[in-house]
């Protein structure tokens, strides 16, 4: 059986701690942020160097998936969009609904899960009354490319946002 002392004083370098997540805090602002009802802060945990998240912890070199924590006011949350891959959605803490295509919601207490299949629109709102985290997981190590729904898209555009039909995490940064 391995020791624990096997993998050395290196080990961590592959944490990260919740108590220094401020320094995760993403870069990235997808374009639906551009409208008050989906002001959230992002924070890069696992892949996604390219989010300004660059730091001396191993987590960035995942390749195979994507983690991101989303923290969430009330009323807030992630207008409506699709991924050509599934999305895992783990709510931390708080209470959320998910909205799909078709008008269905369904809702998560915390530690639910819920998988996204491929091409589903689908958005998030935080529906407690404090504020709240939710774990988005993607394939790939940049993050899954965004679609967002065709109204969504002419009301960012409508707002004054640089909207694209396609957006790709970490390529389409906003500061802000």
């Amino acid at each position: 059986m391995p020791d624990d002392r096997d993998a050395g004083d290196d080990i961590e370098r592959s944490v990260i701690r919740f108590r220094d997540l401020a320094k995760r805090r993403s870069t990235y602002r997808p374009a639906d942020m551009v409208l008050p009802r989906y002001q959230r802060e992002r924070y890069s945990v696992v892949g996604r160097p390219a989010e300004g998240t660059a730091s001396d912890k191993r987590t960035s070199e995942a390749t195979g998936f994507s983690v991101v924590y989303l923290k969430v006011e009330p009323g807030k949350g992630v207008g409506l969009h699709a991924h050509a891959t599934p999305e895992v959605f783990i709510a931390m803490s708080g209470r959320w609904s998910v909205l799909l295509a078709g008008g269905r919601r369904l809702t998560l207490e915390p530690w639910d899960v819920i998988s996204i299949p491929p091409d589903l629109m689908h958005g998030l709102e935080n529906i407690g009354d404090e504020t709240a985290f939710i774990m988005a997981i993607n394939p790939g190590h940049a993050g899954a490319p965004i679609r967002f729904a065709p109204e969504l898209l002419a009301e960012i555009r409508r707002a004054g946002g640089a909207a694209a039909e396609i957006e790709q995490p970490g390529q389409n940064l906003r500061n802000g």
